[in-house]
């Protein structure tokens, strides 16, 4: 095992092996009397450690405020500089750091202009191309549908079968699509937010309907916890999607005769919500990225290999411009403590996701646009 020792507690030992040699000296070679050696030792030593210790403060002082500056920087604030007033080493360090900071600001706001176009304009593509396939793949379901329900004659059943996989692939195209016109929205902060009074526990009830054939060919167990609550200021379409997003994971990655919990309290300040599974859970090595674009855990992806890795984006876009909080926890703490098991080290017992909001309601925010998710 290696021992740190810090910077402080070395000029301490230094000092205090001076002492040393200065008692030892004393004992040795002057010819003074016991209690005069151990009051000078006595002296001595403390002398010493005042030293130390004033002059570790001093220089503990400088340094800690070096090192918030320098956090400061590393995550992302250049625009201040350091005031050099001392001629010694941390001087010069200062003034070194000073010219990084000069040379960075120049690079990253380049950096920074390049990006935000390509961003633009990438984000102005998809918003571009995906609007332009709405409108086929909507033309496309209608006429498929027609041929189905046999408005347009009679077809055999082997003719309808293969009419309902395009039906079926059809809808996980226009999923894809409302999904990116979302994101460029929300990237480009075109997006509405209307709220009004909600009753928010019909809309979570109204959510679990569409997934009701599902909970029930798994012969998943819904467990529903709920506090009487009033009318809350929403976006019904908004919390809508929010639910959906969070209740359709928990159904597909939740077991067979598994569980899915949902509850809804109310605090002082907050709606409290948290929908709960006991399925596969998120990997530790793919938490950091649960909420970015285009991602789905390696684990879910062997268990439904459909989806657009986008719908806990725009799920946490809505709750956070709302004015809400949303994060998640995996493996589920509950699961685990019903089985008995120990949290560490485990990815396959399940996650929570929660979710706050504040009482007073969704934060009103202006827009051109609807999601349309």
């Amino acid at each position: 095992m290696k021992i740190k020792i810090n910077l402080s507690d070395k000029i301490l030992l230094i000092l205090a092996g001076f002492a040393t040699i200065f008692v030892l000296i004393a004992i040795f070679v002057i010819e003074n009397s016991l209690q005069q050696v151990l009051v000078l030792g006595a002296v001595v030593y403390l002398f010493s450690f005042i030293t130390a210790y004033l002059i570790s403060w001093r220089f503990s002082k400088k340094i800690i405020k070096l090192v918030y500056r320098i956090e400061e920087m590393a995550s992302g604030n250049l625009s201040k500089k350091f005031t050099i007033t001392e001629k010694d080493e941390i001087g010069q360090l200062k003034n070194a750091l000073n010219e990084l900071v000069s040379r960075l600001q120049t690079g990253v706001a380049q950096d920074v202009s390049k990006h935000k176009e390509l961003s633009r304009a990438k984000t102005d593509f998809v918003a571009l191309a995906s609007h332009q396939l709405r409108t086929p793949l909507s033309i496309i379901k209608w006429y498929v549908d027609f041929l189905i329900s046999g408005d347009a004659g009679d077809i055999s059943a082997e003719q309808k079968k293969y009419l309902k996989e395009v039906y079926v692939s059809n809808e996980r195209l226009i999923e894809l699509v409302n999904a990116l016109l979302d994101v460029s929205r929300i990237d480009v902060g075109t997006f509405s937010i209307e709220p009004e009074p909600t009753d928010i526990i019909k809309k979570v009830d109204i959510s679990i309907q569409k997934f009701l054939q599902k909970i029930d060919e798994k012969q998943i167990k819904l467990e529903r916890l709920y506090d009487e609550l009033p009318m809350i200021n929403l976006d019904p379409r908004l919390t809508k999607t929010v639910f959906e997003n969070l209740i359709s994971n928990a159904v597909k990655y939740a077991p067979k005769k598994g569980i899915i919990r949902i509850e809804i309290k109310k605090t002082k300040t907050n709606i409290y919500i948290k929908i709960s599974d006991n399925g596969c859970g998120i990997p530790r090595e793919n938490q950091p990225q649960i909420f970015t674009k285009l991602f789905r855990a390696d684990n879910v992806k062997k268990i439904e290999s459909v989806g657009t890795g986008l719908g806990l984006y725009i799920v946490k876009a809505i709750i956070e411009k709302s004015g809400g909080k949303i994060w998640f926890q995996s493996p589920s703490l509950e699961f685990l403590e019903q089985k008995g098991k120990k949290p560490l080290k485990k990815i396959d017992n399940g996650a929570t996701f929660f979710i706050t909001i504040p009482l007073k309601g969704m934060k009103r925010k202006a827009g051109t646009k609807k999601l349309s998710s």
